[in-house]
């Protein structure tokens, strides 16, 4: 079955063997062998310059140019890492991360930079402060590992309490107010060397940054599959953030490897496993404020979550681009042996039941998530794609805000916010397509409360499949306004075409207006709101103002 993506590269099939390729439910969610592998304290590295150029040879006339054999590594095998290669290529849909910048030895050093040029240097810089370091452009893979330490939490958790933990890690960064030019600089850390971590719950975490206020310029990090299938372990996050004040600037982030991988929750998470469950999630911001990407690329193409919150007060996210991966559940069908195989092509989580046919699953888990205690987060100018759930922040209090953000082939929904008490959801000039999954699942946390939503449905990739959950989704709230705006060029649908109100926490004393064709359903709990509308209306609730307007001229 071929199917399409949005945007040029998007409108094919992208197998996983050319493009791809975490933890926690509540809290955190992690678990796997209960006993932990004594760890191997690997050989010194010794540091190596990058080597001098080499003149060119002019081959003899007569002579023809033997062809050098190519020796292809295991992590560039199709598949290698991601699944078991007696099965055929997972159909997946997903993008390439982009390559590197080419490494060259003629590169920039802004003033007052220090220059670098090994990683035994840079474990040394991250633990320094004050400092401006500029890092040689080359590809850096870590071979070894910073020691064990406990860290206390910069804030009180909503009990009023602030413990201690313990954390192992490839990169501990513990200085302060330093500033990173990672400009062509690639940091590999490979699942192999991952897997001498400690495999406790919620301790280890490929980079922790425990310090405040640094700043990280232009690197491009990203894992390295060197083990076959499932023969690795891999760290919850690949960045966990601890301390206050840290940013990240135009980054590019390729996050691999997890167990399993291909069949999205269909086998459990968090403490209710149905075999080995070992996530990998890109970054979680723990007990940390004022956290900022901005410019960011992230390609989320493992089983975890993309960026997750716990106990944090202040999050931006701007000019950045998340995109996970889907896979269409027929594909699963073909496999030969691995978790399906084994489990007879059943679900397993929440309740068995067989694998349904024609569904497009995440392979990831969400895109944006709130755990405890989370407020005031802004995401501004940025794009979510293939993802679970792309945005779920039910914070306690603060303001939640995101303008300008596109949702693209969510995995489960888009857009799932509320804030309860003090604090306001603000969603400006957003979109999203509703292509395989609902736009709008306002069915969990606080109910909205003096919201402000605003929309524009857009089309679905050419060529997409209409699932049974496709659509515009549930929206409730009090005293909230929605505005639905049509950017759509070609006809939905009608089942994919409609927008439930009311759900089960209702919709009272609100305003909606709907610039679509989409029919609105008002649910018997939708009471006394105001309701404008092109497309139909199917009113069950009760003193209800219904008006039909015309379509604005495109």
């Amino acid at each position: 079955m071929m199917l399409q993506g949005p945007g040029t590269d998007m409108k094919k099939t992208v197998f996983l063997g050319v493009m791809i390729a975490g933890v926690l439910t509540g809290c955190k969610e992690q678990a796997d062998a209960p006993v932990e592998p004594p760890r191997q304290e690997p050989a010194p590295v010794e540091e190596k310059k990058l080597p001098e150029p080499v003149p060119e040879v002019q081959a003899e006339p007569v002579q023809k140019p033997v062809e050098p054999s190519v020796e292809i590594k295991p992590e560039e095998q199709p598949g290698f890492g991601f699944q078991y290669m007696e099965n055929p290529l997972m159909e997946v849909i997903a993008h390439d991360p982009p390559p590197p910048d080419p490494v060259t030895e003629d590169f920039d050093v802004r003033p007052g930079y220090i220059v670098i040029d090994s990683l035994d240097q840079f474990r040394k810089a991250i633990k320094m402060s004050g400092k401006k370091i500029r890092m040689k452009p080359g590809i850096y893979r870590a071979e070894k590992t910073d020691p064990p330490m406990e860290f206390k939490a910069l804030h009180d958790d909503e009990k009023g309490e602030r413990g201690t933990a313990m954390q192992d890690h490839i990169f501990a960064v513990t200085g302060s107010r330093n500033y990173f030019d990672l400009r062509g600089v690639v940091i590999e850390t490979p699942v192999s060397l991952q897997s001498t971590l400690t495999r406790k719950v919620h301790v280890a975490d490929s980079w922790h940054i425990n310090g405040n206020k640094n700043t990280f310029i232009g690197g491009y990090f990203r894992n390295v599959l060197d083990k076959p299938y499932p023969d690795f372990f891999v760290t919850e996050c690949e960045f966990e953030v601890c301390g206050d004040g840290n940013k990240f600037v135009n980054c590019t982030f390729v996050i691999k490897g997890s167990i399993p991988y291909g069949y999205t929750d269909f086998y459990g998470k968090g403490s209710t496993r149905h075999g080995r469950l070992n996530k990998h999630s890109f970054m979680s911001i723990l007990n940390a404020n004022d956290t900022t990407l901005m410019g960011c690329k992230v390609y989320q193409q493992s089983f975890g979550h993309c960026l997750h919150l716990h106990n944090v007060d202040g999050v931006t996210v701007k000019d950045c681009y998340f995109t996970g991966a889907l896979r269409p559940t027929n594909d699963i069908f073909k496999e030969k042996v691995g978790r399906a195989v084994d489990y007879n092509f059943e679900m397993m989580y929440r309740s068995q039941q067989p694998i349904p046919r024609d569904w497009m699953i995440p392979l990831t888990e969400d895109g944006i998530r709130a755990y405890n205690n989370v407020r005031n987060v802004t995401v501004t100018d940025t794009t979510l794609e293939r993802l679970r759930g792309c945005f779920q922040l039910l914070c306690p209090e603060g303001d939640i805000t995101l303008e300008n953000v596109t949702v693209l082939e969510a995995g489960d929904f888009s857009y799932d916010l509320s804030v309860g008490g003090e604090g306001k959801v603000i969603m400006k000039n957003c979109k999203s397509d509703g292509a395989y999954n609902p736009v709008f699942n306002l069915t969990r946390g606080a109910i909205p409360e003096d919201a402000f939503f605003e929309l524009t449905l857009v089309d679905p990739p050419e060529g997409a499949i209409t699932t049974e959950r496709s659509g515009l989704g549930i929206i409730s709230g009090d005293d909230c306004e929605f505005i639905l705006h049509d950017g759509t060029t070609r006809p939905r649908p009608d089942a994919a075409n409609r927008l439930q109100c009311g759900g089960k926490h209702g919709l009272k004393d609100s305003k909606v207006t709907n610039y679509t064709t989409a029919t609105l359903v008002l649910g018997v709990n939708v009471q006394n709101c105001r309701i404008k509308s092109v497309g139909p209306v199917e009113d069950r609730g009760h003193d209800n103002r219904v008006s039909r307007i015309d379509a604005p001229k495109k």
